[in-house]
């Protein structure tokens, strides 16, 4: 339907723009203001700039998880293996005739078939995989080119057949069958020559790459200089091992210190003797002389007839271990050597089975054993913890146990840097393991076309060469850069040498290199939650109970300045209080411990009394009194039981703690009734309250409370008072029953004092998350509906009543919510553990001790933690067990929050 209306006007009708005319007023009457561009491009970049600052945020917290996962996943990963070179080694002759000088690579000379005398009894390399050196039954030592295994050179250490070798690190011990033996190393001489005066070489050599010459392997180094490595034998003059006759050694091992050698050596005729050499410079022409010293151990006659299947040295030769075919082990102590003693006698293995392989691993005091069904297991000397056992105070155990093998192991090498140790079996697996871990890292099939006779590992741990009966080598290149960082050594028990049973340890240095990297994070995280937990446990009921206070009874003119004044205290560093409770507090409190102690129990009683003698006072007294003058008799009377309780510290201390508690808690003088009372007060009189007001109360006649206000409150006085008293003499008795019963806490639940520990952390921490758990407790009870309170108060209820049943149930949401606020600030908090803790990583609930949480050991290790290294990774891995525990603890939170928050709405 079309509308014509006609203009009186001219001029065409107005264009609409927007539903209304241009130029006129809205319906209010006023010009309608269009919007300034200015501010379309501030809103319009304001707009653009949270956004981006949004997705940032979320950028760079998935840099940060994804860097904190780049650095902590190598950790588990399974050591990798890639082959480098396979050879057969040539036999070289033993003396080989001198060579003209040549610049040109010297080949190695044709394979030959070896016989019996050239089967291979002991390999290594050299630092920089240059060199490799074969030590053959027949004495002759043989060096080769790692990477290609061309043949360099070779030389003879005895005219006597090889019955018997030991390889440890360096050292090196040959027994002949003459029944001498010959010590020392075989060391690498390096030599650097001038690329312009062997031009030939320098062309010859590309970089990375290696050329036999003259004797030994050379290669162009970095600072273009030709560097040449040789193998060279440095051993001593033969040693005869005991008196005539003569007998083949059969066993052998070696041990050097700057200050003292060990030789053990266990002879074909049934002797096993224990040697000391020293050594004695000449002056005058620095000749150097060996004097030997024999002693003769004791073995006893069920092992006579039997011969070794390996002797080895422990513990720099204060240890000596015998292991015999059938798995026996004869253990002697050898401190002093002219009365060592047989100190125990061990069965490694089951009944029918026998030893296929035995090494001493990197500290000399875990033996690694293999037996002949493909078990392996690590045994080594513990502390003996019950009253019976050696003599010495020690015994053996198998403290690893690894996966079998499907074959019998036959060799293992031993890394001379960290507890890697590399095994082969019979089917030729190659198999790299970690003796503290107990796991199993990586494996590798090599060729079996000869049963593997020897294995053996790099000195940087970075391959790992094999070689079988027929002088077939491959060499191996071994990626496995962090062997102690596995997920079970970091959160299972590990049994450490030493220790008397499985332990969850912490202890990232070693004043050794050939110690155990002991890594485990339960002490960490325990030292965490320990910390937290005496936080809040100081914390929580404070802050609270002061937020109630705050908001349901103090006047508003009071809050005003008290509420701003408690805020305050969260803006204090966290430093400083670190600061404060290192150095004031803790000296001072380890004076006045009994009294601090004291301060806990003197002042909730002095308010509860407090309380009731303000019943007692007239009713017109008590409302005259503004709210500020309420207040201040509060902290008075706080400050008058603070007082009361410091001077009451000396007396309780001689009449409770035997005038020593400090020696009480060392357990020095005393019994453990105190200890109990104390620990078991608070719940029975909590158990008396409780059974009062259920059983007794409810059949004794209703007080009259018309007969006067003060006879009412005093009765009320009294019956608290005869119910703490009740409640007192309950817990002496029931500690006096459980000290009679031989059951004492001092040791378990409190210890032996040290200065900084969990009391000290427990009180400054707490100091600082009372302002974040009161503020947020007082926000959400103010935030209640006075409604609620007026009907409460309108049916009855008094105002703590009301606060109590009313108020607090429908705040619990936000209560808890502060709760965990101040669980989370008191699990990261940083300066104030590392100042004030004093580091003990232990798992230990003892309030008396120190601790060590997460937060402080990354604080303190990180800087110093060599890049990409396991400890720096650990770190890390520290940081997400962090985060994981502070999200499963929010998450939980948030779970629980949510329903109180459902029930506080159904209210």
């Amino acid at each position: 339907m079309a509308v014509c209306v006609k203009s009186a006007s001219t001029d065409p009708l107005p264009r609409l723009e927007h539903g209304r005319i241009p130029g006129r007023s809205g319906f209010t009457g006023r010009k309608r203001r269009s919007t300034r561009p200015i501010v379309k491009v501030i809103d319009f970049v304001a707009k653009n700039v949270i956004c981006a600052g949004g997705f940032g945020v979320v950028l760079a917290f998935a840099g940060i998880v994804l860097f904190i996962g780049s650095v902590v996943v190598p950790l588990f990963r399974d050591a990798r293996f890639a082959v480098m070179s396979t050879a057969t080694l040539a036999k070289g002759p033993t003396r080989p005739a001198a060579a003209p000088a040549s610049t040109q690579p010297s080949p190695g000379p044709a394979a030959t078939q070896p016989t019996a005398e050239s089967k291979p009894v002991a390999m290594g390399m050299d630092e920089d995989l240059d060199t490799l050196w074969v030590l053959d039954g027949g004495g002759d030592l043989s060096t080769y080119r790692a990477a290609g295994g061309e043949f360099v050179s070779a030389s003879a250490t005895s005219t006597q057949t090889i019955t018997a070798v030991s390889n440890n690190r360096s050292d090196v011990a040959i027994g002949y069958s003459d029944g001498t033996v010959r010590v020392g190393q075989f060391r690498s001489d390096v030599e650097y020559l001038d690329p312009s005066s062997v031009p030939d070489v320098g062309k010859l050599i590309s970089p990375g790459q290696t050329v036999v010459y003259n004797g030994g392997v050379a290669m162009i180094t970095a600072s273009n200089q030709i560097r040449v490595v040789r193998t060279v034998p440095d051993l001593s003059e033969p040693i005869k091992i005991g008196e005539a006759p003569a007998s083949p050694i059969i066993a052998v091992d070696y041990n050097f210190t700057p200050d003292l050698e060990v030789l053990a050596a266990a002879r074909a005729d049934g002797r096993v003797l224990f040697n000391t050499i020293t050594k004695r410079e000449n002056k005058m022409t620095g000749e150097i002389r060996r004097a030997v010293h024999h002693f003769q151990l004791p073995v006893p006659p069920a092992y006579q007839s039997q011969r070794p299947f390996a002797l080895l040295l422990g513990l720099n030769g204060r240890l000596v271990f015998v292991v015999y075919p059938d798995g026996k082990l004869v253990r002697y102590n050898t401190d002093q050597p002219e009365n060592a003693f047989d100190a125990e006698e061990v069965n490694l293995l089951p009944a029918g089975q026998t030893v296929s392989a035995a090494r001493m691993l990197l500290g000399s005091l875990t033996v690694i054993v293999a037996d002949s069904t493909g078990g392996l297991a690590g045994w080594f000397p513990a502390p003996v913890t019950g009253t019976t056992g050696p003599a010495d105070g020690f015994h053996m155990v198998r403290a690893h146990v690894f996966q079998p093998q499907a074959a019998p192991v036959v060799a293992i090498g031993t890394s001379a840097r960290d507890r890697q140790f590399v095994i082969a079996d019979a089917n030729g697996n190659v198999v790299v393991c970690h003796m503290t871990s107990g796991t199993t890292q990586g494996q590798v099939h090599v060729d079996d076309r000869a049963p593997v006779a020897l294995v053996a590992m790099s000195p940087k741990n970075d391959a790992v060469a094999v070689l079988d009966a027929v002088r077939e080598l491959e060499l191996l290149h071994l990626d496995n850069p962090h062997p102690d960082g596995k997920m079970s050594q970091l959160f299972r028990p590990i049994w450490y040498e030493g220790y008397p049973a499985p332990s969850y340890t912490y202890q990232s240095s070693a004043a050794t290199d050939d110690a155990e990297l002991k890594l485990s994070l339960v002490p960490l995280i325990f030292g965490t939650m320990k910390a937290t937990f005496y936080a809040m446990l100081f914390a929580v009921p404070i802050a609270i109970l002061s937020a109630i206070y705050t908001s349901e009874f103090m006047q508003p003119r009071v809050r005003t300045f008290v509420k701003p004044l408690v805020e305050m205290m969260a803006s204090l560093p966290s430093v400083v209080l670190g600061f404060i409770a290192a150095l004031v507090l803790a000296p001072y409190v380890q004076n006045v411990i009994v009294a601090v102690l004291l301060t806990f129990v003197s002042v909730p009683l002095g308010l509860v009394l407090f309380g009731y003698i303000w019943q007692i006072l007239p009713t017109h007294l008590t409302l005259r009194l503004p709210g500020w003058a309420k207040f201040g008799v509060l902290l008075a009377l706080v400050v008058l039981m603070l007082g009361a309780a410091f001077h009451a510290g000396p007396l309780v201390e001689r009449w409770v703690f035997y005038g020593d508690f400090k020696g009480w808690l060392d357990r020095r003088v005393g019994g453990a009734t105190p200890g109990w009372a104390m620990l078991l007060g608070p719940l029975f009189l909590a158990a008396v309250m409780i059974s009062y007001n259920r059983w007794v109360k409810p059949r004794l006649p209703v007080p009259a409370i018309d007969r006067g206000r003060f006879r009412f409150a005093t009765a009320e006085l009294l019956r608290s008072v005869a119910l703490f008293a009740i409640a007192v003499s309950l817990a002496t008795l029931a500690g006096w029953a459980l000290a009679a019963a031989g059951f004492d806490l001092r040791g378990h639940v409190v210890g032996s004092y040290v200065q900084r520990n969990s009391l000290i952390l427990g009180l400054v921490m707490g100091f600082a998350i009372i302002p974040i758990i009161y503020t947020v407790s007082e926000d959400a009870l103010s935030s209640v509906p006075d409604t609620l309170r007026s009907a409460a108060l309108a049916a009855g209820a008094t105002p703590w009543q009301a606060a109590l049943k009313v108020v607090v149930p429908v705040a619990i949401s936000g209560i808890f919510s502060a709760c965990m606020i101040g669980f989370g600030r008191a699990a990261g908090e940083t300066m104030i553990v590392l100042m004030a803790s004093g580091r003990t990583p232990i798992i230990d609930m003892n309030v008396f001790n120190g601790l060590s949480a997460l937060s402080a050991n990354i604080a303190t290790e990180l800087p110093e933690a060599a890049v990409n290294s396991t400890h720096y990774r650990v770190l890390f891995m520290s940081a997400v067990v962090l985060f994981v525990l502070t999200f499963i603890v929010n998450t939980t939170a948030e779970v629980v929050r949510i329903r109180y928050r459902k029930r506080a709405y159904q209210l």
